[in-house]
């Protein structure tokens, strides 16, 4: 018997976020092993750290959307072949995962606070949103669009402070450095907008596209050039 073609188009779609996670892992394992260990630099553990706790937790996110989620089993699956999710609740698995990825902000923010003004004052506070954000959302009962708007809200700020600080950085810096905050900035603003993507990818498929196929394609493409554009980025800094 021939595969369905929306199976296939699923496969697809988890083989995407399979390389997501994987290259999530390979940044952190780079950046730790091989920029932190021999320069012991901050920004560098801080930049391991981040990649890390966005690894965890999309592989959260990753068995909640494929493997918890009905929405996950597009259009003939349920209705023709009769496929159920293999787990019974989502919302535990999203739960951890918006933990995981609140918690890698809230470092990044850290290192936004410091790298601005210096401070150990300024690390916590602009790390407190995000850590209180990501609590909220992982214990927190809630409807599911009060749940959306908050963490769509939340994450649209966030997805505009950081490419903005770098760009600000790149601002005030020049020669290599400010290509490279340049291409940090970028590269954050893509990974936000694959991420975005991701979060709309219902209304998108239902609104747009008319179909899963394009966002669940879009969302992890944009994640992995923002990845390359961030490795670039920190590479060139590194050269500095």
């Amino acid at each position: 018997m021939l595969q369905p073609v929306d199976l296939a188009i699923r496969e697809v779609h988890i083989g995407l976020w399979f390389l997501v996670v994987g290259y999530y892992f390979y940044v952190f394992t780079f950046l730790l092993m091989f920029r932190w260990r021999e320069s012991r630099n901050p920004f560098q553990l801080a930049m391991a750290l981040f990649f890390l706790l966005l690894a965890i937790g999309r592989c959260f996110y990753f068995v909640g959307d494929f493997y918890a989620d009905p929405s996950s089993l597009y259009n003939d699956l349920t209705s023709v072949f009769g496929m159920t999710p293999l787990l019974p609740d989502v919302n535990p698995w999203l739960a951890a995962g918006a933990l995981f990825q609140w918690m890698a902000l809230a470092t990044l923010s850290a290192t936004a606070g410091f790298m601005i003004f210096g401070k150990r004052w300024a690390e916590i506070a602009f790390a407190i949103p995000a850590i209180l954000i990501g609590i909220i959302l992982a214990v927190v009962p809630m409807e599911p669009l009060v749940k959306g708007i908050l963490s769509g809200g939340a994450g649209a700020i966030y997805a505009l402070f950081i490419p903005l600080l770098f760009w600000y950085l790149a601002y005030q810096s020049g020669g290599i450095l400010r290509r490279s905050n340049f291409l940090l900035g970028l590269g954050f603003m893509v990974l936000f907008a694959g991420r975005v993507i991701h979060a709309l990818r219902h209304a998108l498929a239902d609104v747009i596209f008319g179909t899963y196929t394009i966002p669940g394609v879009l969302a992890p493409g944009l994640i992995v050039i923002g990845l390359i554009l961030i490795a670039t980025g920190n590479e060139w800094g590194q050269a500095q």
